[in-house]
């Protein structure tokens, strides 16, 4: 994507040299944005029971062909047995052994659920693959959310940097009798208020913090923060309609539900075909020991040895009506997974066309931002001479001195969305993937940590 840079105004550098310094400072394990998706890989339960999940998945297809494979049972008997008559009492064995072989030729249903196991493995690798991208997505938000709180707490300071030094001017001015108890309530009250912001951002550090531990089970005290010079680009090709049908055609989700749909579509044809005959071969053989002994016969030897092969054909002609249930049934659930594969396609249309107006308006409102902050440096400058000259309050220039921060902060927060709306309009149109995790971890300033 061709790239539009926004080059930072002199006081920002100054800005991000004082957050890098901080993050340096406070180290005890610096990590990147490619360090930290890589311990989310070994280390993210989430996606470790996705990855479970594939493997346990990928064996109904071996499962499912199975049913083709010769079985063999084996069930065996030892007893005796005591007969008592109006005769001689007779005691005799009651001994067994069963081999049978069973081996299935012919069953169509088993056919088709063959195919349907393995259009249900390529879901769960589709699946696999979302969740790769929900990882990507996860390390990426909580990662810029961890250096937005930390920006934020980082304007609070230089806030109450320049705060602090409007109050000792207008206290000076008090005791000079050219100033006014209003002028220094109003510094000391915006001073309070900049404490309050910083306490609030640090507690936005802590719960970022562990929320990133969450995922990566260490806690990083130092992070790669975004280079000044990180390009901004529209999205290429700069049009939403050429994304929405790259989305359409491998939105990831949106695949599954088709082959969702395909497996539905099997199940109505696999009911069907439960009305067709099936074959097997079956092959028996039978070792039983009945010999009896009596006072008058001591010994008759009853040990004999079967051994049947045959060809069974099976003909389903009525099973109280089941088949054409089940029938109905499935054609019933192939018009939900219609139904739900038409939401999907027009959930991917949405998300696509969100995410590529926020990559398209981010650019043009991290150039905006940034000019608000030009602005506002030069508007607080020329009220603070005007406080000097008694032509502007106090209250002015402490308003001006908001207005920057607020702006300063809108514009660090504005550059992080703009890298998680490149992310999200890649993941929609189904490009996303490790390059992309690296394309912005080149944008990161790796000495900062």
């Amino acid at each position: 994507m061709p790239c539009c840079q926004v080059r930072p105004h002199p006081l920002l550098a100054i800005l991000w040299a004082v957050i890098a310094v901080t993050a340096w400072v406070t180290k005890s394990y610096g990590a990147d944005l490619w360090d930290i998706y890589e311990l989310a890989l070994t280390n993210d339960p989430e996606y470790q029971a996705a990855v479970l999940g594939h493997e346990s998945n990928r064996i109904n297809l071996p499962l499912a062909k199975s049913a083709f494979k010769p079985s063999v049972t084996a069930n065996s008997r030892i007893g005796r047995q005591i007969s008592d008559s109006s005769g001689p009492s007779q005691t005799s064995n009651n001994n067994s052994i069963n081999l049978n072989l069973n081996l299935p030729l012919y069953d169509k249903t088993k056919r088709v659920a063959i195919t349907q196991s393995r259009y249900q493995v390529d879901i769960s690798s589709l699946r696999l693959v979302d969740a790769r991208h929900r990882l990507i997505l996860r390390v990426a938000n909580r990662y810029f959310n961890l250096l937005a709180a930390q920006d934020a707490r980082q304007v609070a300071r230089l806030e109450k940097i320049t705060i602090r030094r409007q109050m000792d001017l207008a206290s000076k001015r008090l005791e000079v009798g050219i100033g006014t108890r209003t002028d220094l309530f109003d510094a000391k009250a915006r001073f309070k208020l900049a404490e309050a912001n910083e306490i609030q951002a640090q507690n936005q550090i802590n719960n970022d913090l562990a929320l990133l531990k969450q995922i990566i089970d260490i806690t990083p005290e130092a992070l790669s923060t975004l280079n000044d010079s990180a390009p901004l680009a529209l999205p290429a090709p700069n049009d939403v309609e050429t994304w929405i049908n790259q989305s359409i055609d491998h939105n990831i989700p949106l695949k599954a539900e088709r082959l969702n749909l395909e497996i539905a579509l099997q199940e109505i044809d696999k009911q069907r075909v439960s009305r067709s005959p099936t074959v097997s071969l079956d092959a028996n053989h039978r070792f039983s020991d009945s010999g009896a002994s009596s006072s008058t016969n001591p010994s008759r030897p009853g040990k004999i040895n079967t051994t049947s092969v045959s060809l069974v054909m099976r003909f389903p002609f009525y099973l109280g009506g089941a088949i054409n249930l089940t029938t109905q049934q499935a054609g019933l659930e192939y018009n939900r997974t219609a139904r739900l594969l038409e939401q999907a396609r027009r959930l991917a249309s949405v998300e696509t066309t969100s995410a590529f107006l926020a990559v398209a308006s981010g650019v043009s409102q991290v150039a905006a931002l940034f000019d608000a902050i030009t602005a506002g440096e030069s508007a607080l400058e020329a009220k603070e001479q005007g406080f000097s000259a008694g032509l502007t309050t106090n209250l002015d220039v402490l308003d001006a001195q908001r207005d920057l921060s607020r702006s300063r902060t809108d514009y660090l927060r504005a550059r992080y969305n703009y890298i998680i709306a490149v992310l999200e309009l890649e993941r929609s149109a189904g490009q996303l993937d490790e390059q992309d995790i690296k394309r912005v971890n080149s944008w990161l300033d790796v000495s900062a940590q």
